[in-house]
């Protein structure tokens, strides 16, 4: 199920500063890290975890290894 986004959320708590992957509950932490493909830079996809770690710290440390592991961080 997708998260739900205002645009509260993508001004307040967006992961890249810019308004994209916004994450400010579990279920947009989710997203965000299913979506991190879509990230602009390398940089980019590190802050995208960093941010979804505080909700979902198993996850994102999963995708910080794949990541890591495929030269995509």
């Amino acid at each position: 199920m997708a998260a739900k986004v205002t645009s509260d959320d993508r001004e307040k708590h967006s992961a890249t500063g810019d308004g994209r992957f916004p994450i400010a509950t579990r279920q947009q932490a989710i997203s965000a890290l299913r979506l991190r493909g879509h990230a602009r830079s390398k940089e980019e996809r590190r802050a995208i975890i960093r941010r979804a770690a505080r909700f979902v710290p198993a996850m994102a440390k999963k995708a910080l290894e794949d990541d890591k592991e495929k030269g995509l961080v």
